[in-house]
C-alpha cells in the first residue's frame, strides 16, 4: 500500500520536511488568497535515476505539478497526474515535503486560510515513459525531459525539490 499524501497527516511524520510560513495579509490579500488551490508536486523516477521534467513558460523546467480541489483524494490526484503523463501506474513510493502556508489577515488569528504544497516521488518507473498525448491538470504538456541533474537554470525551491527527487532515488 503506498503512503498517503493527505497533508495534515504528513505534518505529523518525522521523516517528511515540512516547511511552514505565516503570511499576514491586509483585507483584499487575504480575500485573494482564500481562493489559492493546494498543490501536489509529483517527482516521477525512471530506473536510470533521472527525473520527468516538464517545461513550465514562467519557471523554466520544473517537476509536473496539479491542483488539488478541497474535496479531492490527494493520493487518487498523483495516480491520475503519473497517468496523463508517463501512461503508467507506478504509484507513489514516499512523500518528501509538505510546505504550509498560513495565511493569516491583520494579525487577526481568528482569520486563517492554510494552503499545501506536497512533493512526493513515485515508484521508479522503467525506461522514460511519456503517454501519447501527455497532460497536466488537463492542460497539454509539448515540452518534457528526462533528466539526471537540476537544469543550469532552475534555482530556489525548483531545484530543490528537483534535487530531493533525484537524492532519493538514487538511494
Amino acid at each position: 500500500m503506498s503512503p498517503t499524501l493527505e497533508p495534515e497527516s504528513l505534518c505529523e511524520r518525522d521523516d517528511v520536511d515540512v516547511q511552514t510560513e505565516t503570511r499576514t495579509l491586509t483585507r483584499t490579500e487575504f480575500e485573494t488568497a482564500r481562493d489559492l488551490e493546494d498543490h501536489l508536486t509529483i517527482g516521477v523516477a525512471n530506473d536510470a535515476g533521472e527525473v520527468l521534467l516538464v517545461a513550465d513558460g514562467i519557471r523554466g523546467w520544473t517537476l509536473p505539478g496539479a491542483p488539488v480541489g478541497p474535496d479531492e483524494d490527494w493520493d487518487a490526484v498523483a495516480r491520475r497526474t503519473l497517468e496523463s503523463l508517463t501512461g503508467v501506474d507506478a504509484g507513489i513510493a514516499e512523500p518528501i515535503r509538505v510546505r504550509r502556508v498560513e495565511f493569516e489577515r491583520d494579525g487577526d488569528a481568528d482569520r486563517r486560510r492554510t494552503t499545501y504544497d506536497v512533493l512526493a516521488r513515485t515508484a521508479s518507473v522503467p525506461g522514460r515513459p511519456v503517454a501519447d498525448e501527455p497532460t497536466v491538470a488537463g492542460e497539454d504538456v509539448t515540452d518534457l525531459v528526462w533528466l539526471d541533474h537540476v537544469p543550469e537554470d532552475a534555482s530556489g525551491a525548483i531545484a530543490a525539490d528537483i534535487e530531493a527527487v533525484l537524492e532519493r532515488s538514487a538511494a
